[in-house]
């Protein structure tokens, strides 16, 4: 995503109130400087103090609006943005923000028609063609965001930011070798944009997956892996996959810096592209819970482990007196915080979560969770310590038909039946239930899944 900092013009063009001197602008100037940098403190600091002499300085909104978002502080941001371009509905650059803003949020049906003006307005912008094909893409509509995001790349062939646009949109439609392709014209621009490598990695790996790639089989995706590795030294996910690929041994569970680099970065779009598979694992969650407690009265201190988003806070909160969210990435829980059905949300690793909190919860559920661990017996272990006597434990992991837990390429794990039993057995929870259910499609296949639940003894 590119903003636009352009210098704020002077009074007589209009874009900024004609009572504002030559030093206020420079003021705002040096703002903007630090907010480039990243010193986004010292920058928000400074964006405050000019709009206390001046609240309603279009050029002063504009620019904290867009570094509250960047911040993570997105609809603080979009009010401000709003608030700016309500006031100069016609500035260029605001309108180029609003739209990156909005692509962000993912509220692409309002960012569409936006980026759409914008290419009409200047066809020979190859940013405004970036744009309109990340909102495109968005929105499903795959085969519009291809050609508007090759006439990005025509336009402005060495630039990153519309090949990495392009390439989604390639992928997305299933286009995985044209994908490659784009994804490695990313990575000779800008060798160290680790979402490209992560992009092209899954691709290679989905066409190996599909038997397309039996020239190259899993050593291209290897080598793209050490690429990683080499051009971004010691990023967690890249340094996982390559160890997880390589070794003969799959590590006993994906760090905890991969997990939080991965759910960081995959925040924005996680809702959409759960939806877009099928995805199940909530529902049967709810529907194996209701069956052991069919009378949700309110009165349960719950917890969402691994919580994400927040998916499953509507079927949990009927059941909590005080429903608790926990997760890795504070990008997703910024996005659990929007439901406004928690009573509390905390940044932690689950695991050590758990061992803080013996004998607190009633119900603990970890839905699409236990996939990043191969051996499930510590973390088990720490749930039944947690659960107050009579307490009920709910979980989904991917089924294996393979003894043990099986590492696939996509750094999740499956699990046989047996070997999740003999978990469970270990960590003294009674009264297993576990059933199979297709969990969720991908590449068109279904992914089949165990649904288990498991009681603490009172």
């Amino acid at each position: 995503m590119k903003w636009v900092f352009a210098r704020c013009a002077d009074a007589g063009q209009g874009r900024v109130s004609r009572a504002v001197s030559p030093a206020l602008l420079q003021q705002l100037e040096e703002a903007k400087a630090q907010h480039r940098r990243g010193l986004f403190g010292e920058a928000r600091r400074r964006y405050k103090r000019i709009l206390k002499r001046h609240p309603e300085l279009t050029q002063a909104l504009h620019f904290l609006g867009v570094l509250e978002h960047m911040d993570g502080n997105h609809e603080a941001g979009l009010v401000l943005v709003r608030r700016a371009h309500a006031r100069n509905p016609e500035d260029y650059d605001i309108r180029r923000n609003l739209g990156n803003l909005l692509n962000d949020m993912n509220r692409c049906e309002e960012a569409e028609p936006l980026c759409r003006a914008l290419v009409a307005e200047r066809p020979l912008d190859s940013g405004n063609h970036t744009n309109h094909c990340v909102a495109l893409r968005k929105l499903g509509r795959f085969d519009e965001a291809i050609a508007v995001g090759r006439r990005a790349v025509a336009l402005a062939p060495g630039q990153a930011a519309g090949w990495h646009a392009l390439a989604n949109a390639l992928g997305s439609a299933g286009a995985l070798k044209q994908a490659v392709q784009a994804y490695e014209k990313v990575i000779a621009i800008e060798p160290g944009f680790s979402p490209a490598h992560n992009s092209l990695c899954r691709a290679l790996l989905q066409l190996e997956q599909a038997g397309r790639l039996s020239r190259f089989r899993l050593r291209r995706t290897l080598e793209a892996y050490r690429r990683w590795v080499q051009r971004v030294p010691g990023h967690p996910t890249a340094m996982f996959m390559l160890e997880a690929l390589e070794r003969a041994q799959a590590p006993a569970r994906m760090p905890d810096a991969a997990v939080k680099a991965s759910f960081d970065a995959y925040a924005a779009d996680f809702d959409k592209h759960i939806r877009s598979l099928d995805y199940r694992a909530p529902e049967l969650i709810a529907d194996a819970i209701a069956d052991r407690l069919p009378g949700a009265n309110r009165d349960l201190d719950v917890l969402d482990g691994g919580c994400g988003t927040g998916l499953c806070s509507g079927f949990l909160r009927p059941y909590a007196r005080q429903l608790v969210g926990v997760d890795l990435s504070s990008a997703m829980l910024q996005r659990a915080r929007a439901t406004g059905r928690y009573d509390s949300l905390v940044e932690a690793e689950l695991g050590d979560f758990l061992d803080k909190h013996e004998q607190s919860f009633d119900i603990c559920a970890f839905v699409d969770v236990l996939t990043y661990f191969g051996d499930l017996s510590a973390i088990l272990s720490s749930a039944a310590r947690a659960l107050k006597p009579n307490g009920l434990l709910a979980f989904t992991v991917e089924k294996s038909n393979c003894p043990g837990s099986h590492l696939h390429p996509t750094g999740r794990y499956s699990q046989h039946p047996d070997h999740v039993r003999a978990a469970l057995a270990g960590s003294g929870l009674q009264a297993v239930e576990l059933t199979e259910a297709v969990i969720r499609t991908e590449g068109n296949a279904p992914v089949d899944g165990l649904i288990v639940s498991a009681g603490r003894s009172g």
